[in-house]
């Protein structure tokens, strides 16, 4: 393998690698707050009482469970 080509790649992982990394993270951050849109307050109330509901009777026949 002659050294140039060696360098030539080596250009390309330096130069194609930052920028592929920045197109996922940027793509990350569009999914994310994308799906932060979705998700309303109404959701997100459901959601902690079918939670809070679902702690409640996993633990109701537990001693001192009775408050």
């Amino acid at each position: 393998m002659a050294e140039g080509s060696d360098v030539n790649y080596w250009s390309l992982v330096t130069i194609i690698g930052p920028l592929l990394l920045l197109a996922v993270i940027a793509w990350a951050v569009l999914r994310s707050k994308k799906r932060g849109a979705e998700m309303n307050q109404r959701e997100t109330e459901e959601g902690t009482r079918r939670l809070y509901q679902k702690e409640q009777e996993a633990h109701e026949n537990e001693p001192g469970s009775g408050l």
